[in-house]
């Protein structure tokens, strides 16, 4: 009775090692270094509620509340116009600034009238008649998908949509 060993070549192993090796660093960098899609939906819809309380909250109180959007600090914030407070400084538990989460993308900022402003800031005020102007923040949720939360000044809605790049 003959036994016959069947094995690997050394040259087809190290084959399936460059396939395997190339397959993860192709695909490890896209799982460590970018935000995943639920933190990027998270931080969107806190900032959706946010800005409708901060919209309520201007209306209900007859303050003007600025919201400012800084994408070079990374982080957005609010100020109150308000007879002896000169900082502007607002005492409210839910309008404490907010750090972006690590790894978020913003893709564009825009208010209108304005234009789009791709590094920096946007200041859009919340008055005791509602938003004083439009504004749109593009925060990326995956590689080809932005999510877009927009402001308007005409109905003093804020709301959150996708927008693939496809649609861009």
């Amino acid at each position: 009775m003959k036994y016959r060993h069947r094995a690997f070549t050394l040259i087809e192993l190290l084959v399936v090692l460059v396939i395997l090796a190339t397959l993860f660093f192709i695909v490890t960098p896209r799982f460590f270094s970018s935000i995943s899609p639920q933190k990027t939906r998270h931080f969107v819809m806190n900032l959706k509620n946010t800005l409708e309380y901060l919209n309520d909250k201007s209306i209900l109180e007859k303050k003007v509340f600025l919201f400012t959007f800084d994408t070079d600090e990374r982080l957005y914030h609010f100020t109150v116009s308000e007879e002896g407070n000169p900082e502007g400084l607002v005492k409210d538990k839910y309008l404490n600034p907010v750090k972006f989460p690590e790894g978020l993308t913003v893709k564009s900022l825009r208010t209108i009238p304005g234009g789009t402003v791709y590094d920096g800031e946007i200041t859009v005020p919340f008055t005791p008649n509602g938003m004083l102007f439009s504004f749109e923040i593009m925060v990326e949720e995956r590689a080809d998908r932005w999510l877009v939360i927009t402001g308007d000044s005409l109905s003093n809605r804020v709301q959150v949509y996708r927008k693939s790049d496809q649609e861009l």
